[in-house]
């Protein structure tokens, strides 16, 4: 397979289990709770189906808030003056 075939496999697949979310989330019956539940189970789901793109960027926000804090030590802003 090249790189475009499993790219458009892979958006496919997005598009597949997108279509099958929203069905879920728009049935009447599921009001309430059931559909916080399912919102709970949809964000953990797509931050998985997502992880080419999602750890990246979890992964450089870690980095950015561990330097942050570094610097904040660094410069002493928290010591009493």
């Amino acid at each position: 397979m090249t790189a475009l075939e499993v790219l458009n496999e892979y958006l496919t697949l997005l598009w597949t289990e997108f279509q099958y979310d929203w069905g879920w989330l728009s049935n009447p019956w599921l009001l309430g709770l059931g559909n916080l539940l399912y919102l709970l189970f949809f964000t953990v789901k797509w931050y998985v189906l997502l992880t080419p793109i999602t750890i990246p960027i979890t992964v450089y926000r870690w980095q950015g808030i561990r330097n942050f804090k570094e610097e904040m030590k660094n410069k002493n802003l928290f010591k009493n003056n």
